[in-house]
């Protein structure tokens, strides 16, 4: 592993020097007309004539969706702020309702064998019917550090607002997943997802940058539901360039939620008392993006 990460670095080292500074990720900057971006597990970003599309490979076969970014005030010079809009639409396919692998229905969304053999009782079935989920969005990026006419910092403001309208069938509770996962498709569940995050990403050198985020969500729980429409994220990373057009990132990210979790106590007494606390998870992330 350790030779692995030299390996990384030198390559990264090597290539600073003919290479311009490594840019910053997840801001309100559109890509350049005929420039793509995509990773193992961040989006594919496709840049053209005044618009950025958008989707994510990963959940395509799911919950496929198409984001459109557009500028709404364009950076005039380094540091100046930015903002753009962002519309999307996403539709969720039959896969919910197929079993694994190729589907979730199962451990991750609950199966109705019922409507096997009653067809009349499928409505009762916790499984999502055919939905439409639009999406608005608002990014807001200040370049901090200008030097050389390069921002070495960005902070970056993002407030999303999603929901997912059912055309056919019945809306599914939460998946009460983990956390990112439940986060992730609960529009797509026919519930609503409001998300606010602040990001500020930093060159240490031209090929390594350093990246935070905090991130508060709520999403749409029905009445019944006892579990808290809050989540809340933070991330921390960094970024190496491997070549003049590929770059590795590598970090963790923890959620804060709550997850049905119990803690017993017992009085001075012997007497218990059960309550309900939230749940903390820590999950690494590595990618490996090619931007060209």
């Amino acid at each position: 592993m350790a030779r692995a990460i030299a390996v990384v670095v030198s390559v990264g080292v090597g290539s600073s020097a003919s290479a311009q500074p490594l840019p910053p990720r997840e801001t309100a900057d559109l890509l350049p007309a005929g420039q793509f971006q995509v990773g193992v597990f961040n989006p594919l970003r496709v840049g053209l004539r005044h618009v950025e599309l958008e989707l994510h490979p990963l959940t395509a076969l799911v919950a496929p969706h198409v984001d459109a970014r557009f500028w709404l005030r364009s950076p005039a010079h380094p540091g100046a702020v930015r903002v753009s809009g962002v519309v999307g639409l996403g539709v969720p396919t039959g896969a919910w309702h197929l079993a694994q692998p190729f589907g979730l229905s199962g451990d991750i969304v609950p199966s109705c064998k019922v409507s096997v053999h009653e067809p009349t009782l499928a409505k009762w079935c916790d499984r999502p019917g055919i939905l439409l989920v639009p999406k608005v969005a608002l990014w807001m990026s200040r370049g901090a550090f200008v030097r050389d006419g390069h921002e070495r910092g960005t902070l970056t403001v993002r407030a999303e607002f999603t929901k997912g309208f059912a055309l056919t069938g019945e809306t599914a509770k939460s998946l009460d997943a983990w956390a990112p996962v439940t986060v992730q498709f609960a529009p797509f569940l026919g519930q609503w997802r409001t998300e606010f995050r602040v990001g500020y990403d930093h060159a240490i050198l031209d090929w390594l940058r350093l990246r935070g985020e905090l991130g508060v969500y709520f999403i749409g729980r029905p009445k019944d539901d006892p579990l808290s429409p809050l989540f809340v994220s933070g991330y921390a990373g960094v970024d190496v360039r491997t070549s003049a057009h590929t770059r590795v990132t590598l970090g963790a990210m923890a959620w804060n939620a709550d997850t049905h979790r119990r803690v017993v106590t017992t009085d001075a007494e012997g007497f218990a008392s059960v309550s309900y606390a939230r749940s903390n998870q820590v999950w690494p992330t590595v990618d490996f993006l090619l931007r060209y």
